[in-house]
C-alpha cells in the first residue's frame, strides 16, 4: 500500500464571477518530494497557493493535507503548513531574532533548541542579531522560512521565492531549500517563471496554463537511475510497439522527425538493446530533462490550437 501524499488536490475549479480561474486541477505531492509551480504571470499560480493555504475557497473540488480536508479542518491544516505568499514584511528596527522569538509565541510551544536548529540550517546565526533594516533580501528571504519551519510543518508553501535576487542569492536559496527538504523530510511546493532555475530546485514539475495543469516531467535526481533515453531505429513504428509492451518503460514517444524517447533506468539496458534489434535500431543516446524544452513544447501547442 503506498504511503499517503502529503498534499493531495483534486478536480479543484475556482470560479470569479462568470470567468474560470482553474479548471480541474489535479496533482499531489509526496512526502520529501519539492514541487515546482511553473506558468506565466496572471496564469493562477498564486491563487492555487491561497488554496492550499485554505485562504481562498475553490469553487468545486477537494483539497487534503496529510490527509485533512482544507474546506472543514483548516486550523489543523495550517499547523501542518509553513507557507510565504508574496515578499515578506518585518519591522526593520527589530532584530531577527526577536522577529523569530515573536514567531515562535504566535505558534506556541517551540523550545530554544528549534529556534537554533533552523537558524543553523537557514545560515543565519551570523546575522540573526543585527536589524533587519540591515538585511538584503535575500536575507529577508531566509529568515521568512526561517518563521516557517518553527512549528514543524510537513509542508513548505512558496510563491515566487526567487524574485528580486541576485545569482549568489539564488544559488543560496537552490542549496538551502535541498538542504531543507532532505533535513527535516518537508515537502515543498514553490511557484515561479523562473524556468532554469526552478529546474534545479525541483523533483517534479507542472505547468499551469489556461487554468489547466499539466505534468510535464520529472527531475532525473529524483528518480536515481531512472532517465529520458533517446533513440532512432529504422523501423520506428515497430519500436514504439516494443517499447510499449515492457513494463520496465515507460512514456514511448514518437516525434514528428521519428524519434523516439521513453524513460527507463539503466540497469535495463542490456534487455532494451536486444529489445530493439528486432527494430534495426540506428542510435540510442541519454537525454536529461530539460524544462524549457518541455515548458516550449507545451506553451507552442497551446499557441497552435493542439492538445
Amino acid at each position: 500500500m503506498s504511503a499517503q501524499p502529503v498534499l493531495s488536490v483534486k478536480q479543484v475549479m475556482k470560479k470569479i464571477g462568470n470567468q474560470t480561474i482553474i479548471r480541474s486541477l489535479s496533482f499531489a505531492i509526496e512526502r520529501g518530494t519539492v514541487f515546482g509551480l511553473i506558468g506565466e504571470n496572471g496564469a493562477g499560480k498564486t491563487t492555487v497557493l491561497g488554496m492550499v493555504c485554505g485562504l481562498i475557497a475553490p469553487t468545486s473540488g477537494t483539497i487534503h493535507v496529510e490527509g485533512m480536508p482544507v474546506s472543514t479542518m483548516r486550523k489543523q491544516v495550517l499547523r501542518r503548513i509553513g507557507a510565504l505568499i508574496e515578499e515578506p514584511h518585518f519591522y526593520k528596527y527589530l532584530t531577527g531574532m526577536e522577529h523569530m522569538l515573536y514567531g515562535s509565541r504566535l505558534y506556541g510551544e517551540i523550545t530554544s533548541d528549534r529556534i537554533a536548529e533552523v537558524l543553523s540550517l537557514l545560515k543565519l546565526e551570523d546575522f540573526i542579531h543585527k536589524k533587519v533594516g540591515q538585511y538584503s533580501l535575500g536575507m529577508k528571504k531566509r529568515l521568512a522560512i526561517a518563521q516557517c519551519l518553527l512549528h514543524k510543518p510537513t509542508l513548505l508553501i512558496l510563491d515566487e521565492p526567487t524574485n528580486g535576487l541576485d545569482p549568489g542569492a539564488m544559488i543560496e536559496f537552490r542549496e538551502m531549500i535541498r538542504s531543507i527538504a532532505s533535513k527535516f523530510k518537508l515537502s515543498v511546493l514553490i511557484s515561479s517563471h523562473h524556468l532554469r532555475e526552478i529546474e534545479n530546485i525541483c523533483h517534479q514539475f507542472g505547468l499551469l496554463q489556461n487554468g489547466t495543469l499539466t505534468l510535464l516531467g520529472a527531475n532525473k535526481s529524483r528518480y536515481g537511475d531512472s532517465v529520458v533515453f533517446v533513440i532512432e531505429a529504422e523501423d520506428p513504428g515497430r519500436a514504439v510497439e516494443l517499447l510499449e509492451q515492457q513494463s520496465y518503460i515507460f512514456e514511448p514517444q514518437r516525434s514528428a522527425d521519428g524519434k523516439i524517447t521513453f524513460v527507463m533506468e539503466r540497469s535495463h539496458y542490456s534487455s532494451l538493446l536486444l529489445l530493439l534489434s528486432q527494430a534495426g535500431v540506428r542510435s540510442i543516446q541519454e537525454k536529461s530533462f530539460d524544462l524549457e524544452e518541455a515548458y516550449l513544447q507545451m506553451t507552442r501547442k497551446s499557441e497552435g490550437g493542439g492538445g
